[in-house]
């Protein structure tokens, strides 16, 4: 971005928009396709689509796509952002500094609080909606901004409505998104001073409205639409020197597209709804897979299953013509039947003359079809569209692959299986971290920070960076993958140590047991650290020496006792050992 806008502030950003939006205009094409065939209603390339009940699914004759979408959608909300259960934890990049007890009880407390905000927010409602753009297109969107009730509320907007840009590290740093208000929405938004939320009972400023929207309010026409384009990008005005939001990192402007800008008027004069910052980028804009220096996601389970979903729409509609054929086949009949009643009903009766060769009603053709092919043929292509969206995966407990025959997999199976479809969402998984729940847990906890919802730290962190670890299902089993052969370790120890016990020395059982608990995400105080075990162990060790030297010494006692109580005289035990 350059430091200074050379056409103006708002012809800068305007030329930017249409740039981008001409950029954008290849995958438009592409994504109305997919739309069409799975995710009808996920889509608003026209900002005066809002509000539409028309019917969107009349291209869809199969749904195993969208079912399949569905289930993806289910999958990675439950697998990676579970509000169930914990799905993420704070750690230090320092080993050593996060094993100490006041560190590991802050970043615990905090992690719980940041989980705490998570659930109150409306989070776990736009997120599925996220995972769901981002199965089928390639690419989701959603915004995360302060709210007067919560701490934030997040929103996931429809892919076609928004732009996208990226910077020189490939990250996703500029979103423009055109949509559509009433004049009644723009001055609740924009109506106060300084472009902020009109407050009841004070007069609306006009300053930053354009004449086109007052002039409607005037004459009561509240519903009128007005097309609003927002901006968030890299503020080319930044300087942390100054205090105010127009200086922060990210700039944010809103501004009526079209109004008042084909009249002569300087740039100075083109009027911007609000401008303001953030200190974080608002916008977390995931994709499935990225080609070099592309914006948008260029692969994703839906752009691989299109091509089956499209065929599938075609054989289930070439098998319903051949069931009507079939049971509902086009006749022919005599003339003479052209103004005689004629009826197909079971029971009823046609009269015909059979005479000169003529016969009744018979079938223009014979339409033989074997169904049981074409039904193979479509339930060989609806498995290859759940196998694009990991349907298996994220089924495979539910229900057994319905080519290996009825048998459900052995537990051997299911966990090689489960290792391959790891291994093979092992990209996505990662690229997901990076760009959606990164970027989020970033962000929400700066908000918390300047809200004074964040503990003091302790000393021993103070000055140092945090570190984002995932304790999610589907994270937690990517790393049971890894423990694999840690395990067959173990097995195999076990049964050695019985054999030459001295084996037990080769194992550092305290080391196997943090890793453990680190990888299935166990709270640490229910852990003591290496030194208080070993020291526990040592006290223990002290202990049954005590209680075995105090049980020899207990037994000497007790021998020497008897020994002064024997007789010394006659012929005894005692005198035969004193006599020699």
């Amino acid at each position: 971005m350059l430091n200074t806008y050379s056409k103006g502030k708002r012809a800068h950003w305007e030329q930017l928009y249409v740039a981008l939006r001409a950029e954008r205009s290849s995958w438009d094409s592409h994504w109305q396709e997919l739309a069409s065939v799975m995710l009808p209603r996920r889509t608003r390339f026209v900002s005066s689509d809002r509000n539409r009940g028309s019917k969107a699914n009349q291209k869809i004759l199969d749904s195993t796509g969208r079912l399949a979408a569905r289930t993806l959608q289910s999958g990675l909300h439950a697998g990676l952002t579970s509000p169930a259960r914990p799905w993420f934890k704070l750690t230090t990049p320092d080993a050593n500094l996060g094993k100490l007890p006041a560190v590991r009880e802050w970043l615990h407390e905090v992690t719980q609080r940041m989980q705490t905000v998570f659930s109150q927010t409306n989070l776990y409602n736009a997120l599925p909606i996220v995972y769901g753009d981002l199965g089928v297109f390639g690419v989701g969107a959603m915004s995360v901004l302060d709210d007067s009730q919560d701490m934030f509320r997040a929103r996931a907007f429809p892919v076609g409505s928004y732009v996208l840009d990226v910077d020189h590290r490939d990250r996703v740093s500029t979103f423009m998104r055109e949509y559509e208000m009433t004049v009644r929405q723009v001055i609740e938004e924009f109506g106060g001073e300084d472009g902020s939320p009109a407050v009841p009972g004070r007069e609306i400023d006009w300053s930053r409205i354009s004449g086109e929207v007052k002039a409607h309010w005037d004459q009561g026409n509240y519903a009128a639409t007005v097309q609003v384009l927002w901006v968030v990008a890299p503020n080319p005005d930044h300087d942390p020197q100054k205090i105010g939001t127009r200086f922060m990192p990210f700039s944010s402007l809103y501004f009526e597209r079209g109004s008042e800008t084909n009249k002569g008027n300087t740039d100075d004069q083109l009027k911007i709804l609000r401008e303001s910052g953030f200190n974080e980028f608002p916008i977390m804009a995931p994709r499935w897979e990225v080609t070099g220096e592309d914006c948008y996601g260029t692969s994703c389970p839906g752009m691989d299953a299109l091509p089956d979903v499209k065929q599938l729409q075609g054989m289930q509609r070439k098998k319903g013509i051949a069931l009507e054929k079939m049971i509902d086949p086009p006749l022919s009949g005599p003339t003479s039947l052209k103004n005689q009643k004629t009826s197909l009903l079971a029971g009823d009766v046609t009269y015909v003359d059979v005479r000169e060769g003529m016969q009744g009603l018979r079938p223009v053709h014979e339409v033989s079809i074997n169904i049981e092919h074409f039904i193979h043929d479509i339930a060989t292509t609806q498995y290859q569209v759940k196998r694009a969206f990991y349907e298996d995966l994220f089924l495979m407990l539910a229900q057994s692959d319905p080519y290996r025959g009825l048998q459900p997999p052995t537990a051997r199976e299911i966990e090689e299986r489960h290792e391959e479809k790891l291994l093979a969402l092992g990209p996505v998984l990662e690229r997901t971290n990076d760009e959606l729940l990164d970027p989020l847990i970033d962000r929400a906890f700066a908000m918390m920070l300047r809200n004074g919802d964040i503990p003091e730290p302790p000393e021993e962190i103070r000055g140092s960076k945090l570190k984002v670890e995932y304790v999610s299902v589907m994270a937690q089993a990517q790393k049971l993958v890894g423990i694999v052969g840690q395990d067959r370790f173990l097995q195999t120890m076990v049964p050695l140590t019985e054999v030459f016990p001295e084996l037990r020395h080769k194992v550092r059982i305290f080391h196997f047991a943090d890793a453990y608990g680190e990888m299935l995400g166990v709270d640490p105080k229910g852990i003591v650290s290496t030194e208080e075990a070993e020291a526990a162990r040592e006290q223990e060790s002290r202990q049954i020496a005590e209680a075995q030297q105090a049980q020899v010494m207990q037994t000497t006692a007790r021998a020497m006792k008897d020994a002064s109580q024997a007789p010394m005289e006659g012929d005894t035990a005692l005198t035969r050992v004193l006599g020699g």
